[in-house]
């Protein structure tokens, strides 16, 4: 009918974000849209429901939980915060559509298979690797994000697993910042120095051979749950 207006999709959307010691960069969870009669069947897109659709949320946080807990995720993360919100008109061409986007961490290398794969961070934020709807414009903003809070927090360590090397932090924050492995690097160490003295994290005895070069120290995480604040942003040089 011409005057009937279909009402607003709104919906959550989360970036789970890990760091693949092997490969040397940091991924984010996709996942193979599963129904023929919805826009862009068997296309990669981030995991996401129907706010107060089928179930009634009560919360935004509400509504992140059921995701996380539902099949579509269905494994811990180890930090989860919003990101941004985004609606307009075109971004979904059944109609007007909101959604409210978070990004969240696994602090192991979790496996996954069939309908969910990892796939490079960059890759996708430079869209080398096409999503369903705007959602490699979704994912650029999850990693402006990230790399904005890689200045001023550890919220990086939140993707690395229990025990890693120094080698381990240098490279995920050149990848997520898109800069060089050698800058910045005099910076990260003090950082991890710094999460020493508050006893967020622990030098240990145990050292592990990489591919190349002398057999590395392994550092313990003691509080991984913690966020720490550095009084001062990371610096490049």
């Amino acid at each position: 009918m011409s005057g009937e207006r279909r009402s607003a999709i709104q919906s959550v959307d989360v970036g789970i974000l890990r760091f693949n010691r092997e490969l040397g960069r940091a991924e984010i969870l996709l996942l193979k849209r599963q129904n023929p009669d919805e826009p862009y069947f068997g296309q990669w897109a981030l995991p996401g429901l129907v706010i107060n659709g089928d179930t009634e949320d009560q919360s935004l946080e509400a509504a992140i939980d059921r995701l996380l807990l539902s099949p579509k995720v269905g494994f811990s993360v180890s930090h989860c915060e919003q990101v941004v919100t985004v609606g307009n008109a075109v971004r979904d061409p059944r109609g007007w559509a909101t959604t409210t986007v978070y990004m969240a961490m696994v602090d192991d290398c979790v496996e996954v298979e069939g309908e969910k794969q990892w796939v490079d961070l960059i890759a996708v934020s430079e869209r080398r690797f096409l999503l369903a709807f705007d959602h490699n414009d979704l994912v650029e903003k999850i990693r402006a994000r990230l790399a904005g809070k890689f200045r001023y927090t550890s919220i990086g360590f939140s993707m690395l697993p229990m025990k890693f090397t120094m080698t381990d932090v240098i490279t995920l924050f050149s990848v997520v910042r898109g800069a060089n492995p050698a800058k910045g690097k005099t910076s990260i160490i003090q950082r991890v120095k710094k999460m020493i003295e508050a006893e967020l994290i622990a030098l240990t005895s145990e050292t592990v051979q990489l591919a190349m070069g002398r057999p590395q120290n392994l550092y313990l995480k003691l509080k991984p749950e913690v966020i720490f604040e550095f009084d001062r942003a990371l610096s490049d040089g």
